[in-house]
């Protein structure tokens, strides 16, 4: 009888440490350097596979990535440099612990730096390099539409730099982390970054906020359908939305009060600037950088009480080049509208309505010099404002 007291209690007892360690195993811990309340965009996996997998492709999540041979779109050959003279060039090389940029007077290598973050991943790619505590922005960058090297934007194409100094503001619309720190030095106030606390890319809490609360809710709750304790995006007003899209995409025209790092949906941009131009007029804003005011100043937009960016891009997937798809969205609402097409571009033009009314424009934001060019070349970047262009045959 005592044996079998004794084997219930056990068995009691096994059944209750069991069951205390489902509950323990299904609270997630948090390592995220952003704090407690996150729990890291991997977890967002195990309930949301498809839309994450797709989404790690993108060029949001890959905006800043670690340097590798993988990830770069470049292959490094002998045209990989950039003549400043005849006898000074950079070159963009193999290394023994990567790959670097090296500077080369009369053939003798004068500097050279490791390529260790990659900015970009579409039109152009940009690097930085670690120098203790602080990242510089290397020389040369790489530009995809013309698949070749090239002075980084708005360096000189006569004299190289390795000086130029990236601090967290460049991070925080590339990245969803890196913590800084305001040094006293001989120079004066010095920023210091913290490279252990950067995470690549814009990850599913940059955009969503914290998540470690919702995560573990779900975890509990397996049946329980309704998100909990976390924002969904169509619940925000139409403002709040595009805020969300804002705080990057709206230029760095603005005097900054805190880090967007701190920005989650539902917050206001008047929060994290304290000057915010309202009244510019158009040509004051940049086909790179200022989407948002591009876009609100569209007709298009300003008669519309619904359009928002998600209107033409799926956020979790990269913007394509079909013409043709994003043309189809401009006809849902414009059924009636009718052209006169000539007929030798009249068949091509009739299912396009973007080349004409969001035409490719030259980025004054941005300039760089090709090798061997003895001028700037321009960086084409599809523009949001919405309107009537004049065509070459009306100019």
């Amino acid at each position: 009888m005592q044996n079998r007291k004794a084997l219930l209690l056990l068995s009691a007892l096994c059944l209750l440490v069991l069951a205390l360690s489902q509950c323990v195993n299904t609270t997630p811990s948090s390592n995220d350097p952003r704090g407690p309340a996150f729990a890291g965009s991997s977890t967002c996996r195990q309930c949301h596979q498809p839309i994450y997998d797709t989404y790690i492709k993108s060029a949001h999540f890959n905006t800043t990535q670690p340097v590798s041979e993988q990830n770069l779109l470049a292959h490094l050959d002998s045209t990989s440099r950039f003549p400043y003279n005849d006898s000074t060039w950079v070159q963009v090389h193999k290394g023994d612990s990567g790959l670097y940029q090296t500077a080369y007077v009369n053939g003798r290598a004068l500097e050279s730096h490791r390529m260790d973050i990659l900015f970009g991943v579409q039109h152009a790619q940009t690097f930085l390099y670690w120098n203790g505590n602080r990242t510089f922005e290397l020389p040369l960058s790489y530009y995809t539409g013309v698949q070749q090297w090239g002075t980084s934007p708005g360096f000189s194409a006569t004299n190289i730099n390795f000086k130029r100094f990236i601090g967290a503001n460049c991070f925080e619309c590339h990245s969803s982390n890196i913590n800084k720190q305001l040094n006293a030095s001989t120079a004066g106030i010095e920023e210091v970054l913290d490279k252990n606390s950067l995470i690549y890319g814009i990850d599913c809490e940059r955009c969503h906020g914290p998540a470690l609360a919702h995560v573990d809710f779900h975890n509990k709750n397996p049946n329980s359908k309704q998100p909990k304790y976390i924002t969904q995006i169509a619940s925000l007003t139409r403002q709040q939305q595009l805020d969300v899209c804002a705080v990057c995409h709206s230029g760095n025209n603005k005097l900054q009060e805190k880090s967007t790092f701190k920005f989650t949906p539902g917050d206001t941009l008047a929060h994290f600037f304290t000057i915010w131009h309202t009244d510019d007029t158009t040509s004051n804003f940049d086909v790179h950088g200022n989407q948002y005011q591009l876009l609100s100043r569209s007709k298009c937009f300003t008669q519309s009480n619904s359009i928002t960016c998600s209107t033409c891009h799926n956020p979790h997937a990269n913007t394509t080049n079909n013409i043709q798809a994003y043309s189809s969205i401009c006809a849902s609402c414009h059924k009636q509208v009718e052209h006169s097409f000539d007929q030798t571009n009249g068949n091509a033009l009739k299912n396009n309505c973007i080349d004409c009314h969001m035409p490719s424009q030259p980025s004054q934001a941005i300039t760089f010099r090709l090798a061997g060019s003895h001028e700037n070349s321009a960086y084409m970047l599809r523009t949001h404002r919405i309107a009537v262009y004049p065509t070459k045959k009306d100019q």
